[in-house]
């Protein structure tokens, strides 16, 4: 079974039971995970399982690593990784005959090459470019850094292809790409698991090779760093008459004013969605009513986009007089047209609600 077959089952065996826990009562559900953007910076230890490149002639080794991360938008994390594994050279009582052969044929055509154990560690900028924020986040990942390949030659002139000259240590470009998944298990911690591949540049030729090619596994977890800034819901409630003649949709000066503020507030933070609504007091036909409703809401939501609201995050509607604070059983007491639309006075409204609001 080659390197590759190897690496995804492995992949596979860590990630099915971990996707069939995310589905019990205990982990977040999709619509918690997806509640909000969670940007908070984590660190992430893990372990790892290397299938090295056979050219460098060692056996598969265990390892460790450490990643400190970011996530910047829905869809994309950067993060600083680094792992060490040690890689210990193949016992040549270890290999069958026909390995035995093929090592000592290329022995015989391209001169002795040095068999030996190697500390590989590597430094890597990732990106993570993420499917799903859910309960479930599958993810493509690439990355550039260093790699060092402390190479340790331990042949003695018994083994099967002659003597050791010398070590080496160099630092080398490296490459990765790979896919995994993260599983949310709380608003502090994680489950995370990935497979990639590595290019390694192997600058200093070591063991006469042009470069090597590492198979990785691993496994850990993401601790987010801090308290969840969590979103909130806020709702404005502005008087009609304080922005429009009675029965009028075009903004006064002072509610011109008014809208400017409230977009200044709204600039100061983040949020997903503006919902403007308009209502009226029962005064007149439901017609009219419910057309000047919408003008009003229009105008306030044109005001703010005006302002700097992003048009593509508003949306305004009319209520006419369906939505009433106050009812005409309220007013049944007013002795003129005058008492009555003051006593109506409430219903008259442009309500804002502003939706998924976090600091900036």
């Amino acid at each position: 079974m080659n390197a590759v077959t190897v690496s995804a089952i492995s992949t596979l065996l860590v990630v099915s039971p971990i996707a069939v826990m995310a589905q019990g009562a205990d982990m977040y559900t999709t619509e918690q995970a997806l509640s909000s953007f969670d940007d908070r910076w984590y660190i992430s230890p893990f372990a790892t399982y290397t299938w090295a490149d056979e050219n460098r002639a060692t056996d598969d080794g265990e390892g460790f690593g450490f990643a400190v991360g970011k996530p910047i938008n829905e869809w994309l994390n950067l993060e600083l990784r680094g792992t060490f594994t040690n890689l210990i050279s193949e016992d040549p009582a270890d290999l069958s005959a026909s390995e035995l052969e093929d090592r000592y044929n290329d022995f015989v055509a391209n001169g002795y090459q040095g068999g030996g154990d190697f500390g590989v560690g590597d430094l890597a900028l990732d990106g993570l470019f993420f499917f799903s924020r859910g309960a479930v986040q599958p993810y493509l990942l690439g990355g550039l850094g260093v790699i060092s390949d402390d190479f340790t030659c331990n042949r003695t002139e018994a083994n099967f292809i002659g003597g050791c000259e010398n070590s080496s240590n160099s630092f080398s470009f490296m490459a990765e790409a790979g896919a995994g998944v993260m599983v949310p298990v709380s608003e502090y911690v994680s489950l995370r698991v990935d497979g990639r591949y590595r290019y390694d540049d192997n600058a200093a030729e070591i063991r006469d090779q042009s470069d090597f090619g590492d198979w990785i596994v691993t496994a850990g977890i993401a601790i987010p760093i801090g308290t969840r800034v969590k979103p909130v819901t806020r709702k404005y409630e502005l008087s009609a008459d304080a922005l429009f003649g009675f029965n009028q949709d075009t903004l006064s000066p002072t509610g011109a004013n008014n809208v400017n503020n409230l977009a200044n507030e709204l600039n100061e933070v983040n949020y997903d969605r503006v919902q403007v609504d308009g209502h009226t007091d029962p005064i007149g036909s439901a017609e009219f009513n419910q057309g000047l409703s919408e003008r009003r809401a229009t105008t306030v939501a044109t005001q703010l986009v005006t302002d700097g609201v992003p048009s593509d995050r508003i949306r305004a509607q009319g209520f006419g007089k369906t939505n009433l604070k106050v009812t005409e059983a309220d007013c049944a007491g007013a002795t003129s047209r005058a008492a009555l639309i003051e006593c109506f006075q409430p219903n008259r409204r442009v309500e804002v609600t502003v939706d998924g609001v976090t600091p900036k």
